[in-house]
């Protein structure tokens, strides 16, 4: 018996083996595959050289929208190479417009600074209702002004933002506009103080103040001296609006928050693209709004409703890692600190690609699946890290399960990452 139980458990051993070597010549396989299609990336450089990003001018050229995600908003090789698609997307491939994941209305105010010299950047970055208020995001306000103070009007390039979950923005906006033209109430001064203040905290009378007042400024019409502000305050009412659609729809009538949240902020990419008679666009989003599909959660990221209208015009870029470090709020201290990632567990996207040749590149999908292992792998549904603002340490990884074909057009791989950096307070 002791017999016939030793020679099982050596077959069994032995196929275990098999198994195993079989998995890694596959992986093997896939990596060498992937090698052959990559574009390495350089480092960040001062003198922002783009001969590395040469394989994409023809990739981009037709493309109107181009969204850059991230896998985290606290990753500084994220921001850094955001910088450098930006200047490369400005320069070689004439796009004129940013599109923030920050409030649209709070974004004006960066706007005002980029075209026409109000204000300070730093003032400005921190007034505008955005999760990246960091001094790489700084630089890259500093290389867009600098930019701009050498173009014709015509030329610079304008930012927004497409968020509407900071509602005081707008209401100040109105605000100051109705007490210009005197046509302030107190019942309407009642929905603007509460909107003031963070939405979980109010009480039953302000929420049913908020409402009163945004359905009572529906009938209203702008009429500005300078009439090019008008349809910014529409836009700004519109926002209003789609906070209120944003908090109601925590409730089981409604559906999801963040579902509506992405569909809301497609409408606002949509209106802005519009609004700058379709110049070409970037958007700095997370991986999780800009893809083109469901993923587990089943929601319906902005990314999808873009590319239903937008077709072959519209590409997504989604960053992802291996293991490093983000810049993360601490809820407990109300404080950013340094927190270590989980590294990308085996199988996972970032697994794979850290097993790559080059520790940092751009795998282009359309170009990439010409290759039929490779195909295979980006059409097969995997896990990929998706981190917001915030980590514990000790906490479970974040993964989202997807087709990473389905979801993005390319990828923008950074093998080790480190945070994101507190803004100078001298800038």
């Amino acid at each position: 018996m002791a017999y016939r139980i030793k020679y099982f458990l050596i077959a069994l051993l032995s196929v275990s083996c098999s198994t195993n070597n079989l998995f890694a010549q596959k992986t093997n396989n896939l990596v060498n595959a992937i090698n052959e299609q990559l574009i390495p990336l350089k480092t960040v450089s001062d003198e922002l050289d783009f001969m590395d990003f040469a394989p994409l001018n023809a990739i981009l050229k037709d493309k109107q929208v181009i969204a850059l995600g991230e896998a985290t908003h606290g990753t500084h090789e994220f921001f850094l190479y955001k910088q450098r698609m930006l200047a490369y997307l400005v320069k070689q491939q004439g796009v004129k417009t940013i599109v923030l994941e920050a409030d649209f209305s709070g974004s004006q105010v960066m706007n005002d600074y980029l075209i026409n010299g109000k204000g300070t950047a730093a003032q400005c970055l921190l007034g505008m209702g955005f999760y990246g208020v960091s001094q790489e995001f700084l630089d890259l306000v500093h290389w867009l002004k600098s930019y701009n103070d050498t173009q014709s009007t015509e030329n610079k390039v304008s930012l927004y933002g497409c968020d509407m979950q900071y509602p005081v923005f707008a209401a100040n906006k109105i605000k100051d506009y109705l007490l210009q033209k005197n046509l302030l109430t107190s019942d309407l001064k009642a929905g603007f103080d509460a909107m003031n203040k963070y939405y979980p905290g109010l009480t039953k009378n302000e929420k049913m103040a908020i409402h009163n007042t945004i359905a009572n400024l529906s009938a209203l019409k702008f009429e500005d001296p300078d009439v090019a502000k008008n349809p910014l305050y529409e836009r700004d009412l519109r926002l209003l609006q789609q906070f209120i659609g944003l908090t109601d729809s925590q409730s089981k009538l409604y559906g999801s928050k963040a579902a509506i949240r992405d569909q809301y902020m497609a409408e606002n990419c949509d209106w802005i693209y519009n609004y700058t008679k379709q110049n070409k666009m970037m958007l700095w989003e997370h991986n999780q709004h800009i893809s083109k599909s469901k993923n587990n959660s089943g929601q319906v990221p902005m990314g999808n409703f873009l590319a239903d209208t937008l077709k072959d015009k519209y590409y997504a870029i989604g960053f992802d890692f291996y293991k490093g470090k983000m810049r993360s709020f601490d809820v407990t201290s109300m404080k950013k600190v340094d927190v270590e990632l989980p590294q990308a567990k085996d199988g996972s996207s970032g697994a794979i690609f850290a097993q790559c040749s080059a520790p940092n590149f751009i795998l282009d999908f359309k170009t990439a699946v010409v290759n039929p292992i490779v195909s295979e792998f980006l059409n097969t549904k995997l896990q990929s890290s998706a981190y917001g603002a915030d980590f514990k340490e000790g906490q479970a990884p974040f993964y989202i399960k997807h087709k990473l074909m389905e979801s993005y057009d390319a990828i923008i791989f950074i093998k080790e990452t480190s945070p994101a950096t507190d803004m100078k307070s001298a800038n």
